[in-house]
């Protein structure tokens, strides 16, 4: 491989993986597209394709995702992180060469003399609407959409409730097409810059790229969201978050009583800080162990009756097990006692304890978007042997999805939906429990496992997508951080520092309204994908025609 080539694909990726957090150089996103489209257009064949495609987005992994691999690197930590970091960093690319693909393809079709560049209009559809189709699989890492890029920057954001983050990964992809076709007419214009500057069709482009640009401005600022739905008369409920700043490792292995104990003592603690405090909640599988299981009944009940001394609802993470009393119901992938041959079924679940009630008055939701390999293997239904494959040192590997698709309710009264973990980057999962009645949101995780590296601040950042697209307050509790509250404008509140102990109260608003996205869901992302069809189809006829 040319020193030349390498070059190329370096840059490429490193305008790519730097607009993202926790750099959030956001403008770079435009150029590393527009590399990329240089890149597809000015291949001689699909084989070119694809390696320059391929080695442009591990670089882009590199700079955007390594952490992955970094985190398994770190003392105590499960090695079984750098496989799968090296693993996200050589597969992942995968998912950019689908639309690489289609797209080249248009490229060849519609390619002509009279209109050479009739073929960029397509671009941002194809790759839009492979960002939304991957969502639909269950071999999904969701983590790279060019909308995400701009987490930071809210006020480019806010006509996502109309869109989901699928609009600004549409938005973002109109640009960088435009900024490739100035790029292109200046590489191909004989004299200077300047002499391409003063034809007039440059000079449009030029204007149309600043008008695009602004356009989400103006849209925020005649919309006024921070006045429509932050200065309202909406209800207001206190809430309390536990950061407990647990080792992700360390719990597993950890005294359980002495960590029952020392969750009941913070429960007490977070409940004097403020009065009525309607729920606490507490993170991703807190409790490393089965909870709700009768074995662990006595550590169930010191948990329980520190959470009616406190008068509070408690939220917490734990793992559940179901167990098949009769053998016939088990699933096909049902794990199996190997000691008394009996079938279960463990999930990563979060669970309600209501003040006052006993132990069978519990509402539960068992997580249902799993995180492809490490907590299950894609399509394991299908082949059951797969789930065999992925083993972890923490108890972690081949949860069952979840059926379920709870709305949890405190006081008989207030309405939430928990997203546990990876579920938060799911637009239209998530928007999902929004339309069956939740009236805030509550986003639980662990994010030990990627200590200060940038997937703690990336993970902590997309919820903010979720807030805006159906416009609610999120309450988001993490193991070590970041922890925060998120109001319906992406706005965060109370954001606590990573691996610190941290204990807050704080306000948030009951809504019942509905956004466009949260009634009628991805209707935009579905309407991008049928034109990139047409673009695609519409190509195979025109080479048929030429032909």
């Amino acid at each position: 491989m040319k020193i030349k080539n390498i070059l190329l694909y370096l840059v490429t990726g490193l305008l790519l993986g730097l607009a993202y957090p926790p750099v959030d150089f956001y403008l770079l996103i435009f150029a590393g597209y527009a590399m990329l489209i240089h890149l597809i257009e000015t291949s001689s064949g699909y084989k070119e394709l694809l390696k320059r495609i391929y080695f442009s987005v591990i670089f882009f992994e590199l700079f955007a995702t390594s952490w992955v691999a970094l985190s398994g690197m770190r003392e105590s930590a499960d090695r079984f992180l750098i496989a799968g970091g090296v693993f996200v960093i050589f597969f992942h690319p995968v998912f950019f060469l689908f639309p690489s693909v289609f797209y080249y393809s248009v490229v060849r079709n519609l390619k002509s003399e009279k209109y050479p560049n009739l073929h960029l209009i397509a671009f941002p559809f194809i790759f839009t609407a492979l960002e939304y189709l991957q969502t639909l699989t269950e071999v999904t890492f969701p983590w790279l959409f060019a909308g995400n890029a701009f987490s930071n920057n809210l006020d480019k954001i806010q006509y996502i409730d109309y869109t989901g983050v699928y609009g600004v990964s549409f938005w973002a992809l109109v640009l960088s097409a435009l900024v490739y076709y100035v790029f292109k007419t200046f590489n191909s214009s004989e004299g200077s810059i300047f002499d391409a500057l003063k034809k007039g069709k440059i000079k449009i482009i030029l204007v149309l790229i600043v008008l695009i640009y602004i356009l989400p401005n103006i849209y925020t600022g005649i919309s006024s969201p921070s006045k429509k739905y932050l200065n309202n008369s909406d209800e207001k409920i206190s809430v309390g978050v536990i950061q407990p700043n647990v080792g992700a490792w360390v719990k597993w292995g950890a005294n359980q009583k002495i960590l029952v104990d020392d969750y009941s003592k913070m429960v007490k603690e977070v409940s004097a800080k403020k009065q009525n405090l309607k729920l606490i909640v507490l993170p991703e599988t807190a409790m490393p162990f089965f909870l709700l299981y009768d074995v662990y009944y006595d550590l169930f009940k010191i948990f329980k009756n520190a959470c009616d001394s406190s008068g509070t609802n408690v939220l917490t993470g734990t793992p559940d097990i179901k167990i098949y009393e009769n053998q016939s119901l088990a699933k096909v992938d049902s794990k199996i006692f190997s000691s008394r041959g009996q079938y279960y079924d463990s999930y990563n679940s979060a669970v309600l304890l209501e003040k006052g009630k006993d132990k069978l008055h519990y509402q539960k939701f068992n997580k249902i978007k799993l995180v492809t390999g490490s907590e299950r293997m894609p399509y394991q239904k299908n082949i059951p042997f797969l789930k065999d494959i992925i083993k972890w040192g923490v108890g972690l590997s081949s949860y069952q999805l979840g059926e379920d698709t709870t709305i949890f309710t405190i006081d008989n009264k207030y309405k939430f939906n928990t997203a546990i973990c990876f579920e938060s980057v799911f637009p239209g999962f998530f928007s999902d429990f929004i339309e069956k009645g939740a009236q805030f949101s509550v986003i639980i995780t662990n994010d030990a496992w990627w200590g200060k590296f940038p997937g703690t601040f990336q993970h902590n950042r997309y919820a903010v997508f979720r807030a805006v697209e159906n416009r609610r307050w999120i309450v988001r509790c993490a193991n070590t951080g970041v922890s925060c509250i998120i109001d319906p404008c992406g706005n965060m509140l109370n954001e606590t520092g990573v691996n610190e102990r941290a204990l807050f109260t704080g306000e948030i608003g009951i809504r019942n309204e509905k956004t466009f996205y949260t009634k009628y869901g991805d209707v935009f992302s579905v309407a991008v994908m049928i034109i990139a069809g047409i673009f695609f189809l519409g190509g195979i006829i025109s080479r048929k025609i030429k032909a």
